[in-house]
């Protein structure tokens, strides 16, 4: 299973497409933010 990390950073439409693609491909993904500002950018993917 591959690890995505997020950062405040990250384009949520980007995150949020490379999370469909590891679905895609393995069923099952892990997202890793560390701090508020990332969190809230792998909630809003």
């Amino acid at each position: 299973m591959e690890v995505l990390k997020v950062a405040s950073n990250s384009n949520p439409n980007k995150v949020a497409g490379a999370l469909a693609g590891v679905i895609r491909e393995s069923g099952k993904a892990e997202l890793q933010a560390i701090g508020a500002g990332a969190v809230n950018q792998a909630v809003k993917a």
